[in-house]
């Protein structure tokens, strides 16, 4: 798990930002799962074995290549037959593109003369009947869990919460540190600043590590890691 975390940490930025715009279709029939073609010479690195984003699951990948974002972008539209949606994302544009029961995306963004980015493949017939994000975990009143990730095959089975609420940090972390003790959770580290909390807790194999940051509007955006959830 922790060789691939740094994968991980380039891919939260995009599966925190697909679910605003994911088509999300309920079809029968499940086939193999289908390969987004590569622009010549670019390379990959897989993020995990099996990512359940949102109870679908979804395979992924990082990307880097030597071709700036408009040629990669012009890449998949036409490999893609211009049947594409493009949505901006910051500095970033991603590209997405239905295949049979598959969605696949590209983000992509400059570095260097050339360009990187992330490759995720959605399979929309895993979609559960009734999925809650967050169910099981403490949330203040009035939070919006938007999304909830799993990596269930790492050595270290993984999960990832990301909600948003009009508490301020230091407020959650009040919210947090009294819910997880009564829970049995035990503190590692904790501490606060201006620019949001850091909290750590251990409880028998568990970890949990929760980053509070302030966001737009007066909201706070916290984000939940529980390793053997």
């Amino acid at each position: 798990m922790n060789a691939q975390r740094p994968n991980k940490r380039l891919w939260r930025q995009m599966i925190i930002h697909l679910g605003l715009w994911l088509p999300i279709t309920a079809m029968a029939g499940l086939f193999s799962w289908p390969t987004p073609p590569l622009p010549p010479d670019t390379t990959t690195q897989n993020v995990a074995g099996r990512i359940v984003f949102n109870g679908l699951d979804m395979h992924a990948q990082t990307f880097s290549s030597p071709r700036s974002p408009d040629e990669i972008l012009a890449f998949y539209r036409k490999a893609w037959a211009g049947q594409v949606v493009v949505n901006p994302m910051g500095h970033e544009q991603v590209i997405g593109h239905r295949q049979g029961d598959y969605f696949m995306t590209v983000q992509v963004s400059a570095a260097g003369g050339g360009s990187k980015g992330n490759i995720g493949v959605v399979d929309i017939t895993s979609a559960p009947a009734h999925f809650v994000p967050g169910e099981g975990l403490p949330k203040p009143m009035d939070s919006k869990v938007f999304n909830d990730i799993r990596y269930p095959d790492d050595p270290i089975p993984s999960r990832m919460v990301a909600l948003q609420n009009h508490l301020s940090p230091r407020q959650n972390a009040g919210f947090y540190r009294e819910r997880l003790a009564g829970d049995g959770w035990k503190p590692v580290d904790d501490h606060c600043s201006a620019s949001g909390c850091v909290l750590d807790y251990q409880r028998g194999d568990q970890k949990m590590n929760l980053a509070i940051t302030p966001g737009p509007q007066g909201r706070s955006q916290l984000v939940m890691t529980i390793q053997n959830p």
